[in-house]
């Protein structure tokens, strides 16, 4: 028979599993990870608000207006819930398993009234420096952005801001308390944290 304190040590070691994130995801994590994005209802909008950070409109300058890392498992239920009817878990699974394990880090920047850049250039968003922080600053795999357009009521499209993706390694980022640094292309800077000690 176990002694009550080592009982007591094994359970916190489990509870600390469970809460944090996975870097790989077991068959039974996808499953579970496809049918909460497949419900499509409340559930499945709250889980995925947990990822996002909406910051506020500043007083003038650019707006960093979404900051949204996505574990693994996040990146399961997400696709559920985006997906096609027809889509089915073992797809789910087979996508899982054909993929890079990543971390992603999405950031939105909006134009304001107070910050119309000359020319508005597509690739504006490459000024922007971003920081992912645990103990320490970690590099990312890969850095991408696109533009993002709107429609006038007359049919014409303007730039109305960019989407920026960071990739990082799996094995590089640690179940812990995770700090974003954005400075955007007007030298405004933003911070917010993620624990991923409680987001799977």
């Amino acid at each position: 028979m176990r002694p009550p304190f080592l009982i007591l040590i094994l359970s916190l070691l489990s509870i600390a599993d469970a809460a944090a994130y996975e870097r790989q995801l077991t068959s039974q994590s996808v499953y579970e990870a496809y049918f909460l994005g497949r419900r499509r209802d409340d559930k499945t909008a709250q889980f995925l608000a947990q990822y996002v950070k909406r910051l506020p409109l500043p007083k003038t300058g650019l707006h960093v207006s979404d900051i949204e890392i996505r574990t693994p498992y996040q990146q399961v239920v997400l696709r559920a819930w985006q997906a096609p009817e027809g889509y089915s878990a073992q797809l789910a699974e087979e996508e899982y398993r054909a993929r890079a394990a990543l971390v992603l880090l999405r950031i939105r920047i909006i134009l304001t009234p107070t910050y119309m850049p000359r020319g508005r250039s597509d690739d504006h968003w490459r000024e922007s420096v971003i920081s992912l922080v645990q103990t320490k600053e970690i590099r990312p795999k890969k850095i991408g952005g696109r533009p993002i357009y709107s429609s006038s009521e007359h049919g014409l499209s303007f730039l109305t801001g960019w989407e920026i993706e960071l990739d990082f390694d799996v094995s590089q980022v640690d179940s812990v308390p995770t700090r974003v640094k954005v400075v955007a292309p007007d030298g405004q800077s933003v911070e917010c944290q993620f624990d991923l000690r409680q987001l799977p």
